[in-house]
Formats: structure tokens, sequence, C-alpha cells
């Protein structure tokens, strides 16, 4: 039987700006407000974050380094995107 009163953690999608440019990673964390505000202790000061949105529950052993052109935090980490991965043909 599950304990009901495990630790959740969640995905969130950060989406942020950098001189103009939009980007998108993903972080774990437990509540939205929990992910903006990692987001915010931990980027870069040339870095804002735009908006945090709920992609899901965190499912352990999904994760790999983000593919972002720039790097807000070190290192994020993001799930595999089956449709665009050169294993998904």
């Amino acid at each position: 039987m599950m304990n009901r009163f495990m630790w959740q953690t969640y995905i969130f999608g950060v989406h942020w700006r950098h001189e103009g440019s939009m980007y998108y990673d993903e972080l774990s964390a437990a509540s939205k407000s929990e992910a903006a505000d990692y987001f915010n202790s931990h980027k870069r000061d040339d870095v804002d974050l735009v908006r945090v949105v709920l992609i899901g529950p965190d499912e352990n052993g999904l994760r790999a380094r983000t593919g972002s052109p720039l790097m807000p935090l070190a290192p994020l980490m993001a799930r595999p995107r089956m449709d665009r991965d050169a294993d998904a043909r």
C-alpha cells in the first residue's frame, strides 16, 4: 500500500528570456512557486523569468541535459522529446 504522504514532485516548464530571445527549459519541484523561487535564486543576472507552467508528475529516470543554446542555470535537466530525438525513428 502506498503512503499517501509520499513526497511528490512535478515537472514545470520554465519560459525565460535572454537578450530579447525566449527560451524554454524544464525542472522538477514540489510546487509552481518553488520552481519559480529556485529559478530566480539560481539564474544568471542577464536572464529573466517569464512564466512557469505545470507539465505533470515527475517520473524518476526520465531526465537528461537540456538542449538550450544558453544555460540559465548549471546544469538544468529536461525530459527527452521522443518526437525529435535521434532514436525515435
